[in-house]
């Protein structure tokens, strides 16, 4: 496969055809005397009068080496239209010659060419076919982050791909440069050398973006999720560059985030989540998962609490909400009676399983397993609060008449009982079960 892979790039890519430059050579002089240039082009001397040459070896002045980074030199041709040298620059730095011919040098015939580093950024902005790219790029000011040492692998959509999308979506992307233009910029970079030959038919290929590329490889060629290569392994120094003939979109990954506003029954922990700044967290990769409490289980909180909680969602209200969250995947069926189940808040959950059904401390599941992209969502029909969270007082203080405490054989125990389930009675027929940890200081 790698082999047939190769030819098929091959052929491709002897399209590829490096930046030149042209100098004249006349009387006395080099024009331009003076060159910037890239590692990769190519710089042309033809003959527009006299007989020159091209000596990039020793000072024809002083006999001293020139010590450029790579050795050039050619033999002398009066030859007018003609090539003297055609010489491509593969490493950066500055490159001195003269013309050796008679006392030329003497009388001012030297040039200089100064070699830059190339980038992908550099391959995009020397090329006539990715104009609107190098527009969105410097837009989304991605230009320094891919001008960086890399290295990076670029599949770049001409701008006939960018031609063939929905009319006044590009400019509705180009109005907000640095959101949605740059996440889909994002999506065409992969952050390490994936040259042609490392591509493998299946394969996925990561990206700056966060989500994945997929590779097809079969006769008709090399498909990267819906975009034909047409031109391959266009090498910079800090990557390679891969030509597409249309414009990647990532497809908009479903979070547990998600999940909390598309259900009616969530409406009041979306707003928490949103004002406790959690839902960038949220949306990260993951895995998590989320106990959901349903609006009906914050209305039966102690009448003003969600109030005060909101007054100051940074704190005690993100606090609360980092209790329902465990960092990893825990499905229904992983679930075991007993168990402890760590939060992002930093204390645990207790999972308790009977005929009545699954506890997550005093909280019911009412529905399992409702799957999101970068994790899991429980609904529960409760609040959850940790143990030393200044809402058990707030919500004790508000029911009133608190009676007695019982364990799980609905034994009487001591309100302050440690590494147990107990359950906490009120005179309102009201409950709360809790588990009660030791804290060492």
């Amino acid at each position: 496969m790698k082999r047939h892979l190769f030819i098929i790039f091959a052929f491709l890519s002897i399209n590829l055809i490096a930046t030149e430059h042209i100098v004249q050579a006349s009387n006395f002089s080099y024009s331009p005397s003076e060159l910037n240039i890239s590692t990769g082009d190519t710089v042309t001397w033809i003959i527009s009068s006299g007989n020159h040459d091209v000596n990039g070896e020793f000072n024809s002045i002083t006999g001293d080496p020139f010590n450029n980074p790579e050795s050039f030199n050619s033999s002398a041709t009066n030859i007018v239209g003609a090539t003297i040298l055609s010489f491509q620059f593969t490493l950066a730095g500055t490159y001195n010659y003269d013309c050796s011919v008679g006392s030329h040098a003497a009388n001012g015939m030297v040039g200089t060419i100064n070699v830059t580093p190339s980038t992908v950024v550099d391959v995009i902005v020397d090329s006539d076919n990715h104009n609107t790219l190098e527009t969105a790029v410097i837009e989304a000011g991605l230009v320094e982050a891919l001008s960086a040492e890399g290295p990076f692998t670029v599949f770049a959509p001409t701008d006939a791909a960018f031609d063939a999308l929905p009319d006044g979506l590009l400019d509705e992307l180009l109005a907000d440069p640095m959101g949605e233009l740059a996440n889909i910029l994002k999506y065409h970079v992969h952050g390490g050398l994936a040259m042609s030959t490392d591509l493998e038919n299946g394969m996925m290929v990561s990206t700056l973006q966060g989500t994945d590329l997929t590779v097809t490889i079969d006769n008709n060629g090399v498909m990267i999720n819906n975009a034909m290569v047409t031109m391959a392994d266009v090498e910079a120094d800090n990557g390679v560059v891969h030509i597409i003939n249309a414009v990647l979109v990532p497809e908009d990954s479903y979070t547990v985030v998600d999940v909390i506003v598309d259900s009616d029954n969530h409406n009041t922990l979306e707003t928490a989540v949103i004002e406790a700044g959690l839902v960038e967290a949220l949306s990260a990769e993951g895995p998590f998962t989320v106990f959901a409490p349903t609006d009906a289980a914050f209305d039966a909180l102690p009448d003003g609490l969600l109030d005060e909680l909101l007054a100051d969602p940074m704190g005690e209200l993100a606090n609360i909400l980092k209790y329902h969250v465990h960092g990893g995947l825990a499905m229904s069926t992983d679930l075991e009676n007993g168990m402890m189940v760590s939060t992002l808040q930093g204390t645990d959950l207790t999972v308790t399983i009977d005929n009545n059904g699954v506890m997550i401390n005093n909280a019911m599941v009412t529905m399992a397993d409702v799957e999101a992209d970068n994790g899991v969502v429980h609904i529960i029909n409760a609040v959850l609060v940790p143990e030393l969270s200044s809402l058990n007082t707030f919500t004790i203080d508000n029911n009133k008449n608190y009676l007695y405490s019982i364990n799980m054989l609905g034994e009487r125990v001591d309100y302050n009982t440690k590494d147990m389930i107990i359950i906490d009675v009120y005179s309102n027929g009201k409950t709360i079960k809790k588990f009660n940890t030791s804290h060492k200081n």
